[in-house]
């Protein structure tokens, strides 16, 4: 009886191994993820002393030497052929020339000038000279289905179109939705119909900021990549055609700026105050009239200076413990540039994407404590927020050859919103395996998240899938995943602070990285690509697969 008894005690622990299934090593590693290390780290690199780190810049710099020598001195190995922890990017900084940068307004009384940054700003990156008369277009929109139409029957051909930074009446931007990218429907009709440049009047909300002293037209020079990778690319050229069809419009000049009420009030003809009651009828659910304004024509000049710098991403590795399953591996990124300055305010970027940077030196530490078969890398890519500048450079140039890279785990943001939920982005769209090591480690590991995919779904509206480092890899056929806490309101603004950030939730998710890596660090083979037809093997070749890429430029 006794006997009997034990052995069923026996076969009822063996039963239940893979409901607690974490090995001793990996909980070893667990053990080693607190939240007061994440608190440490995060408390120095995600100050506001760094002011914002963007690229490239000192502030970036200095954090970049924090981690490598973090890196050095924790006993993780270089990957790079040159022995170094550093991977250096080249980027083209883009600063605007201030003198030759101005609008002029020339009316029959004579010409005035506004120089930029102080009546007005922009995200210029090339010189030019944009004229024309003026056109004045409410907000913008042109959506005659639903009963808006800013834009019906005016002439932009050639015009310089004035618009309001608001938002139709009963609409609200979806969280997440950048500055830049709540112009773009707006501003891509307008373009298509023609127009030479559209001038923004700011909302009232950082017009109120610029009474009040934000210098919100300063910008601080900042780099970028040129798009020189084919993992860059959305668009391949083709052979022309033997019979070219005519162009049905030709190319014209355009640019977009923004512009103060002041400006806004000189170029309309009109009071600081009557632009002001503009947006307060908007908000009441008022459509302001569009309409030409006669006699005014208005010179947008820009010129541009250009200069070459580099950034680094922070590269290392942890070598497998199997002999052969040692030359395959696991990408484990996230970026730790943020955005710098805006509205001349800083943008700590404490959760963007001081969580992930802070997050990956808990997990290389997790991972020292007892390794997988597969070696793994962790990169601390530069220039996420430009382009994922270092990511793209990293895989065109990897270290290892990318038909051996079984996954990439990317973080982006990973400590806000409820303890309780994350989303997956991109786990389940080119290798179910993927998705479901995630899910038993989640399980497994006690961690018990609720997953949400809706960002997966590469027709969403954001276009989430597509804006973060997991990406670039997507691209070559590796399966990638973005692992998420949300958007919230303070994405890309100076209340990214380090006060927000959801410490518990930032633990679990950083343990749930470290297993999933685990896991798939030890299975037999490098995940299937199963899911996507068009893509079964890694490499090179899928960088022109339209599957890949084409919702992206809808």
């Amino acid at each position: 009886m006794k006997k009997g008894l034990f052995s069923l005690r026996i076969v009822s622990l063996l039963l239940l191994l893979p409901v607690y299934g974490l090995s001793f090593s990996q909980s070893k590693g667990l053990k080693t993820i607190t939240e007061k290390e994440l608190r440490y780290h995060l408390e120095f690199l995600g100050a506001r002393e760094f002011r914002g780190r963007v690229i490239p810049s000192p502030e970036l710099e200095i954090a970049t030497l924090y981690i490598g020598n973090w890196v050095k001195n924790a006993g993780l190995k270089p990957i790079m052929k040159d022995g170094s922890f550093y991977q250096a990017i080249p980027v083209t900084v883009t600063s605007v020339f201030q003198p030759n940068t101005k609008i002029r307004i020339s009316k029959g009384s004579g010409e005035q000038v506004y120089y930029y940054g102080k009546g007005f700003g922009g995200n210029f990156s090339v010189s030019g000279s944009y004229s024309g008369d003026v056109v004045f277009a409410g907000l913008g929109f042109s959506d005659p289905e639903n009963g808006w139409d800013d834009l019906k029957g005016l002439d932009l051909k050639g015009k310089i179109v004035v618009i309001m930074d608001a938002q139709r009446p009963g609409s609200n931007p979806e969280l997440g939705i950048t500055q830049y990218g709540r112009f773009n429907s707006r501003s891509a009709e307008i373009r298509k119909r023609g127009a030479s440049a559209i001038l923004t009047i700011v909302s009232a909300e950082r017009e109120e900021k610029m009474a009040a002293g934000s210098k919100i037209f300063e910008t601080i020079p900042s780099g970028k990549m040129t798009t020189v990778f084919d993992s860059q690319r959305t668009v391949f050229t083709t052979p022309a055609p033997a019979n070219p069809k005519p162009e049905a419009r030709p190319s014209f000049p355009f640019e977009r700026a923004e512009i103060s009420h002041e400006l806004a009030a000189e170029i309309l003809g009109i009071s600081r105050y009557e632009v002001g009651e503009m947006f307060k009828m908007v908000k009441q659910g008022h459509q302001i009239p569009s309409k030409i304004v006669p006699d005014v024509h208005v010179n947008l000049d820009v010129e541009v200076d250009n200069s070459e710098s580099t950034s680094r991403n922070v590269i290392a590795v942890i070598e497998g413990s199997d002999p052969v399953l040692k030359n395959e591996y696991i990408v484990i990124s996230g970026h730790h540039d943020a955005v710098g300055i805006r509205d001349g305010e800083i943008c700590p970027g404490a959760d963007d994407n001081g969580t992930a940077t802070v997050a990956l030196m808990e997990i290389g530490q997790a991972l020292l404590a007892e390794r997988p078969k597969r070696s793994v890398i962790l990169a601390w890519f530069t220039g996420e927020e430009k382009g994922m500048n270092g990511s793209h450079y990293f895989i065109n140039n990897c270290p290892v050859p990318v038909e051996k890279i079984s996954a990439c785990l990317n973080m982006d943001m990973i400590g806000r919103n409820s303890s309780d939920s994350l989303f997956l982005v991109g786990s389940n769209l080119l290798s179910s395996e993927l998705d479901g090591a995630i899910k038993k480690v989640n399980r497994n590991g006690g961690i018990n998240f609720a997953f949400d995919y809706r960002y997966s779904s590469v027709d969403h509206p954001l276009h989430v899938y597509f804006r973060s480092d997991q990406y670039p890899f997507v691209r070559f056929g590796i399966p990638g995943v973005w692992i998420f806490s949300g958007f919230t309101f303070d994405y890309h603004t100076p209340n990214d602070l380090l006060e927000n950030i959801n410490y518990k939730k930032f633990c679990k998710t950083t343990k749930l990285v470290y297993l999933a890596a685990f896991e798939i660090g030890n299975m037999k083979d490098l995940l299937k690509l199963d899911v996507n037809p068009a893509v079964t093997s890694r490499g090179r070749h899928n960088l022109t697969e339209t599957s890949l890429f084409q919702s992206a430029v809808k």
